[in-house]
């Protein structure tokens, strides 16, 4: 055992961990936007908050132990295809983490209040952004991406940047190829956030 093998671990446990806060993330949507009273939603919301903090936890760890690996290749690994990939994803990743948490905030900041007013009230049909529907399935696919090029290794920073492209505008078109919720085709538009 030795200390490339150990970051290694770590590399591969924040993967892990990532994968679990992401599907518990979904199951609190899900079930917020599934929830009867403002109660319920707010209670949901709060569990995707908890979730998402292991997110930028996650992050740090990913790219400590990825540099803490490149750094034992030597100085020439820095300007591999797969390495850049991850920087540029690790970025992109915390940058929409940022967004996302912001406006996950600012809803619970509105959950908040009409439970305060009437804890039993039903809950707010809310439809999220354009943007803020989108993300969380781009993000996906910016992981996949990036997993596959720490995989498959490619040394040309084009193309391994050409797969973190791909991945974000294969994910970007199964998001918007999904229905919205019939609260916000029923209303009309969008009225909250996420």
């Amino acid at each position: 055992m030795d200390a490339y093998h150990i970051a290694l671990f770590v590399h591969l446990v924040t993967l892990i961990v990532a994968a679990s806060a992401t599907a518990i993330t979904k199951l609190a949507v899900g079930r917020r936007i599934r929830a009867r009273t403002a109660r319920e939603a707010l209670e949901w919301h709060d569990v995707l908050i908890s979730a998402s903090k292991a997110f930028p936890i996650c992050l740090l760890l990913f790219f400590v132990s990825g540099a803490y690996m490149v750094g034992v290749l030597g100085a020439r690994a820095w300007s591999s295809g797969f390495v850049v990939s991850g920087l540029v994803g690790v970025s992109m990743l915390l940058g929409s983490g940022i967004f996302l948490g912001v406006k996950a905030k600012g809803l619970r900041h509105v959950l908040q209040n009409i439970v305060n007013v009437s804890p039993e009230a039903l809950a707010p049909r809310l439809a999220p952004p354009p943007l803020v529907a989108l993300l969380p399935v781009v993000n996906t696919g910016i992981a996949l991406a990036v997993v596959f090029d720490m995989v498959t290794k490619p040394a040309s920073v084009l193309v391994a940047l050409g797969v973190i492209a791909f991945g974000v505008v294969a994910s970007g078109a199964l998001a918007l190829r999904r229905p919205r919720p019939a609260s916000a085709r029923a209303e009309g538009g969008l009225v909250g956030a996420q």
